[in-house]
């Protein structure tokens, strides 16, 4: 009886552990939108749960749906202008570049004088060669455009698709959480109590990355970017976006954009303006960081800075952008099943 109860396991589990592999390359490509809308769902469920309360439990549906209205409006409709005035700054910036080289030849036209048949033959050539040089890129860029407007429409197909699902899968993970934690509390074989504590770990991991890092670089770019526009740096959302970004790299940080910035204003003779963005800098800019980024993960997640550091550049490395995400999670398990370890094994041992 136990040797057919042996056998019968066996092939349960062996046939269990296959289709677990079938099912996991059959969600493979949607696994980041997964993550992205499991994400949003953890950091707005305290939301939701107040919309749900305020209707008196009755319209989850409802409630889960205004969630996700109000999270699409609140980070989409930012990002959307922002990168609209991105690429229109950008845009100007390409064309006054190419204007200059074109009629003023940049620095070059300036520095060679005029009067001498050698000088403006060396000119004239120079002049020729740059508009050839800047119409071949053109023709390149309009034919690379041409050859890739089917791959383009392709990927902005596959882009609609991802909203899509991100709106979906953040919709029902919104509205069936709570049960799709109790399954998971069910199905596991660990104690309760570390059930709870394990799912109350995935949420402060998320928490604290989100709000420790992403908020943190959102804020402290915004603020970057508002101290160029203010103090006369060209293109002031653009740099505004890279500093974002710049934000993310620990100890330098936005410094990567700030000290350029300033020397750009002494270089054009813009003292006054430098001086200010140099206040700016070291009194709004930089204490963001120093003052937010402890409250939102230290008190959190107890885990090393340099471990979070090398868990999200692992985890990017490993997963893709959304490893950012994925490896501090990772590891704040890993450190949550070392806790539930030393409980359950070493604890009992030296009872």
């Amino acid at each position: 009886m136990n040797s057919s109860r042996s056998v019968q396991l066996s092939f349960f589990f062996t046939v269990f552990a296959i289709f677990l592999v079938l099912g996991f390359f059959i969600f493979k490509p949607y696994l980041n939108i997964m993550v992205l809308a499991g994400t949003f769902a953890v950091i707005f469920h305290p939301l939701f749960k107040k919309i749900d309360k305020g209707m008196k439990n009755k319209l989850p549906s409802i409630a889960s749906f205004i969630v996700v209205l109000l999270a699409t409006l609140i980070v989409f409709v930012p990002l959307g202008f922002l990168g609209v005035r991105v690429f229109q700054e950008a845009s100007s910036l390409y064309e006054t570049v190419n204007n200059r080289a074109q009629s003023e030849m940049g620095p070059l036209g300036d520095i060679l004088p005029s009067g001498n048949v050698f000088v403006e033959e060396f000119r004239l050539r120079f002049e020729q060669s740059v508009t050839l040089n800047i119409g071949s890129y053109a023709e390149r860029f309009l034919n690379w455009i041409i050859e890739n407007a089917v791959a383009f429409s392709q990927s902005f197909a596959q882009f609609l698709l991802a909203v899509f699902l991100w709106f979906l899968s953040f919709y029902y993970f919104l509205r069936d959480g709570d049960r799709i934690r109790e399954i998971f509390i069910g199905l596991s074989p660990l104690s309760d109590k570390y059930d709870i504590e394990i799912v109350k770990r995935v949420g402060i991991a998320i928490k604290s990355v989100v709000g420790g890092s992403l908020i943190v670089a959102v804020i402290q770019g915004v603020s970057a970017g508002v101290g160029f526009a203010i103090f006369g740096i060209p293109a002031p959302f653009m740099w505004g976006m890279f500093a974002i970004l710049a934000a993310l790299v620990p100890t330098i940080g936005t410094g990567i954009l700030m000290i350029p910035a300033l020397g750009y204003l002494l270089l054009t003779g813009d003292y006054v303006s430098a001086i200010g963005l140099g206040v700016w800098g070291l009194l709004i800019v930089g204490p963001i960081d120093n003052i937010l980024r402890p409250k939102l993960i230290e008190r959190q997640i107890k885990i090393h800075p340099l471990l979070i550091l090398l868990s999200v550049l692992g985890g990017i490395s490993l997963f893709g952008p959304i490893g950012f995400l994925t490896g501090p999670i990772i590891l704040s398990l890993i450190f949550e099943f070392l806790k539930i370890y030393q409980e359950m094994v070493v604890e009992e041992r030296k009872a």
